[in-house]
């Protein structure tokens, strides 16, 4: 048992200062985000988010016919009825906070290898410094205006939702209770 639990501490150790010492950057062939691990992870590649399909609840800039800008929506905020799960967008960016859990999840726009769509990145529960990999995906409801999220590990399990977030519009209120 002991050695077992030693076996866990080298190991997240070398983990660590793997991913301490491996620089990301836009001077080393990142994204400048520190979500090229997230990407590699989901076999991911970054990408504009206005040209997802869920593009039309976001607040992306027109741009004349041609190219979509890279540049991302204008900020915009999702909330749950309870006001416990909060996502905000900004450019290619995703934050989603979810009270109950003590959760907070970024990340970066980018479309996999089979054309999955979705926000890479990491989330920490409790701000215990501990940065789990994570793909946050979005899609768009009939009738608009609002969104279904699901944030799933690197291993596949489901760590919030899916759940129905509304676009919100001024200040939020304060979170129901957990």
């Amino acid at each position: 048992m002991r050695s077992e639990l030693r076996r866990a501490w080298l190991a997240s150790a070398w983990i660590l200062g793997a991913l301490l010492c491996a620089g990301c950057g836009p001077g080393v062939g990142g994204t400048g985000t520190g979500n090229d691990a997230a990407f590699a992870a989901f076999g991911a590649n970054a990408g504009p988010v206005c040209s997802a399909t869920v593009a039309s609840e976001l607040a992306c800039p027109s741009a004349p016919a041609g190219p979509v800008p890279p540049t991302g929506t204008l900020p915009v905020r999702f909330a749950d009825a309870a006001g416990q799960v909060v996502l905000e967008l900004n450019g290619n960016v995703a934050q989603l906070d979810d009270s109950c859990l003590r959760l907070h999840f970024s990340g970066e726009f980018g479309t996999t290898a089979g054309g999955a769509q979705g926000f890479f990145g990491s989330y920490e529960i409790g701000g215990n410094g501990v940065d789990m990999l994570a793909a946050l995906s979005i899609a768009p409801v009939a009738g608009g205006g609002s969104l279904t999220v699901g944030l799933r590990g690197v291993d596949g399990q489901m760590v919030v939702g899916p759940l129905p977030l509304q676009r919100a519009t001024g200040p939020l209120p304060a979170p129901a209770p957990c």
